[in-house]
């Protein structure tokens, strides 16, 4: 029979999209991690992950294996989770209202996940993009991007996304490279937002930050389509460095003026401070702060 622990790790391995990362979250030293995942394919007599000194890919094998070790992993917290939920006991309902533009697959996951975790909770989630208020719509928590505006609301930072221009080879044959933001204003490009945005990308940080325009081709409020158009050629996207690293490592994309970082994408959790901040807010907000970057790897690589 396979070592539990081996399949544990390989699970946070592909959580992680790689060793480093993994031994970081869980705490262990790398080439233990790498060891016994090694001896796991061994006993196994198969090829779970594919190597290579960048990334990390599953082999077909490999991502029906994952779901196994992930189902008894979530059950291994499941179970752990009764015993703190006797000390902790955190119930009742939570409505939360989260941007459209967020992964509707990712969130999906997470949810599902934390509620695993915690049984007696009850989630009413919205995905919207409204300026919504929090105490007279009834919402307990909203997940926003940042800046945020001074409010008598409680922001807790969640997680940073660096964002980063990319096109596909192919258009970037057929329109070339632009070699400033000033010339974005000579390309097609695919908006992320409501139908209010301006075709306007804030390219540099600090004293060096300029505001970009180009010519809108699509505005779409799902970031994923601006994927998706972006890699069927119809123009430049700004996208975070997460959601599409995968198709830079393949070449399907190709980052744009990288001599141009931006300031990174700050994205909080909200809730009134007219209130004490309640244990299920509390486990919320902890949860989708540790488990968001690894659950987001997972999507991506499981594509």
């Amino acid at each position: 029979m396979p070592d539990l622990n081996g399949m544990m790790l390989f699970a946070a391995v592909v959580r992680a999209n790689g060793f480093s990362q993994a031994a970081r979250d869980i705490g262990q030293a790398k080439s233990t991690i790498s060891r016994k995942v090694a001896q796991l394919e061994e006993e196994l007599g198969v090829r779970l992950l594919q190597r290579n000194t960048r990334n990390i890919s599953l082999t077909q094998v490999g991502a029906l294996y994952f779901q196994h070790c992930e189902a008894i992993s979530q059950e291994i917290e499941a179970a752990n989770a009764i015993i703190e939920n006797t000390h902790n006991d955190i119930s009742g309902s939570l409505r939360i209202a989260i941007p459209v533009s967020f992964s509707q697959e990712v969130i999906g996951h997470l949810c599902s996940s934390f509620m695993r975790l915690y049984p007696n909770i009850e989630l009413d989630i919205q995905f919207t993009d409204s300026d919504i208020g929090l105490v007279g719509e009834g919402y307990d928590i909203a997940i926003k991007y940042g800046p945020l505006q001074s409010s008598d609301l409680v922001a807790r930072l969640l997680f940073e996304r660096q964002p980063i221009l990319v096109a596909s080879p192919n258009y970037i044959k057929k329109h070339g490279v632009p070699a400033s933001p000033q010339e974005l204003n000579q390309h097609q490009g695919i908006l992320l937002g409501t139908s209010l945005s301006a075709p306007i990308w804030s390219v540099g940080k600090g004293n060096r930050k300029f505001m970009a325009t180009f010519q809108r081709k699509v505005r779409v409020n799902s970031a994923k389509m601006v994927k998706r158009f972006a890699l069927d050629d119809f123009g430049i996207a700004l996208l975070s460095n997460t959601s599409c690293k995968q198709e830079i490592a393949s070449g399907n994309l190709v980052p744009i003026l990288q001599e141009w970082p931006m300031d990174s994408i700050k994205v909080y959790g909200v809730y009134s401070s007219r209130r004490q901040l309640a244990s299920n807010i509390s486990a919320f907000l902890d949860f989708i702060a540790k488990r968001y970057s690894n659950q987001e790897s997972l999507s991506a690589i499981m594509k």
